[in-house]
């Protein structure tokens, strides 16, 4: 796991955000300054997920704080549908 991952997990779990399914794996993350972010994941050909966010890190193609947010909705989701 990457140093920046670590570090965008870790203010994951420190920031209170809401995450809204918007279908087809996209979720709407807000933020407390109420900042509206879309993360998206697909699986690459391996089956492993990755995500996208439309935050500035995310145009940077950064891991972002964001994404683990929406990535604990995903999975529940994911693991219902299956």
């Amino acid at each position: 796991m990457t140093t920046n991952l670590q570090n965008a997990i870790e203010k994951s779990r420190r920031i209170k955000m809401s995450v809204r399914y918007l279908g087809s794996r996209a979720y709407l993350v807000i933020t407390p300054a109420k900042h509206e972010y879309v993360v998206r994941f697909e699986n690459d050909s391996k089956g492993l997920r990755y995500g996208r966010c439309t935050c500035k890190a995310g145009a940077k193609r950064l891991a972002c704080y964001h994404l683990p947010k929406a990535a604990l909705v995903d999975t529940a989701i994911q693991t219902i549908s299956h």
